[in-house]
């Protein structure tokens, strides 16, 4: 079962490799990450500047890691 082997202790570390937090902090960035490349392609054709794209990629990389670390360090707390 993918839970028990998630939660099973790491052999060189002795530690597991998600715990509650971390696992809520993992699929939060996932869903807020940079877009995919037909988006990025579609982004670049609709404004025609390589400027927007990488904005796209840039902007959504930095909120999903900010919202990310915003949620790790909440479900501390609890």
């Amino acid at each position: 079962m993918l839970q028990h082997r998630l939660s099973q202790p790491d052999k060189i570390t002795g530690k597991a490799d998600f715990d509650q937090p971390s696992a809520l902090s993992f699929m939060v960035f996932v869903l807020l990450y940079f877009p995919c490349i037909a988006t990025i392609a579609a982004i670049l054709r609709e404004s025609g500047s390589w400027k927007y794209a990488f904005f796209s990629i840039g902007y959504n990389t930095v909120l999903a890691w900010i919202l990310s670390f915003a949620v790790y360090r909440l479900a501390l707390l609890f």
